[in-house]
């Protein structure tokens, strides 16, 4: 079944000429201890939504992304996307001609709507982060978690799991899993913890007995090269900039979250695309899972002297967009 999924997900990105990574806003109602937030945003940024979110009408942004007269893959993060103003209408405006991923907590009611009205066929993938701390601190809250979960994957959507790599649950983590899936959950998504927890850097600082049991969970190829740190793409070709882009709340179309090379505005009309796919430049790569995915050779050994670290959730594919920082 889980082949099934992921092949039905490349079909579907074959059928799209661009990737963009959208973050449609910052605002979220968790506090995870391991969120980027704490590392571009304010304690007050956090619980305050960015007045350019919902500056443009859905029917404006659709609009948008139609007249380029290309075929969208759109990855929607946050935030959590489901506090984005009009949220169903804006995805179903996208869904009439584009494909969305979405990564979310699956904390709102608002989820069960997007369930049962937008054809799973539109949606390559939901991205359903657990947060095991964040929903322990709510009564019923892990149970209402797996509803929302089931609803979903009983629609018919591609909807993963995703579990946090956090050296606090470590723990635990085998066990969690265990009981997903003996609650019928079918896909799970391991992720690599990438930032620093009590003056140690992850991945790179992970125990060789952190790293089996890790990996003793099940990696994707994705996770696999975080964890390896096999994530750094200086001098490689790249289809960022030309087929794959990152955009902020604004609709500032960007090459990718390492680089801030502009292409325009999107909702503004003047999103121009690059011709070519071009060497990669940056000395720290902003986003592991894009490189991973577009750049034209695999990627090598950051340096030592950089760790990956998160600065955003990304949507893709459960995708957390991450940075290299400085020892």
């Amino acid at each position: 079944m889980a082949e099934q999924n992921r092949t039905g997900e490349e079909e579907i990105r074959a059928k799209a000429d661009c990737d963009v990574l959208w973050r449609v806003n910052r605002k979220c109602n968790f506090d995870c201890d391991y969120c980027f937030r704490d590392v571009i945003n304010t304690d007050e940024d956090k619980r305050t939504e960015d007045p350019l979110c919902g500056k443009y009408s859905p029917e404006h942004i659709a609009k948008s992304f139609d007249d380029t007269g290309r075929i969208w893959h759109i990855s929607m993060t946050g935030g959590e996307p489901f506090l984005y103003p009009r949220f169903m209408e804006l995805v179903n405006a996208l869904t009439r001609k584009h494909y969305l991923a979405v990564s979310t907590n699956l904390s709102l009611s608002s989820a069960y709507d997007f369930a049962d009205v937008i054809n799973p066929g539109r949606v390559t993938t939901i991205k359903a982060n657990v947060h095991i701390m964040e929903r322990e601190k709510v009564n019923g809250g892990v149970k209402e978690f797996l509803r929302k979960f089931l609803h979903f994957q009983n629609r018919g959507f591609d909807i993963q799991l995703v579990y946090v790599t956090y050296p606090p649950v470590l723990g635990r983590i085998r066990e969690d899993l265990l009981r997903f899936r003996g609650e019928g959950v079918r896909r799970v998504w391991v992720k690599i913890f990438q930032g620093r927890y009590q003056d140690k850097r992850y991945p790179r600082d992970y125990s060789q007995q952190q790293q089996e049991l890790i990996r003793g969970l099940g990696l994707n190829h994705f996770e696999e090269q975080i964890l390896s740190c096999r994530v750094s793409f200086i001098g490689k070709k790249c289809e960022a900039g030309r087929r794959v882009f990152s955009m902020d709340i604004a609709g500032n179309v960007s090459r990718c979250s390492a680089l801030a090379e502009g292409y325009g505005n999107l909702f503004e009309g003047t999103f121009i695309p690059g011709k070519s796919a071009r060497l990669c430049s940056a000395k720290k790569c902003g986003c592991s899972y894009q490189g991973i995915r577009y750049a034209l050779d695999s990627g090598s050994l950051s340096p030592s002297k950089f760790v990956i670290r998160t600065v955003q959730m990304a949507i893709t594919a459960g995708e957390s967009i991450g940075v290299l920082a400085r020892r």
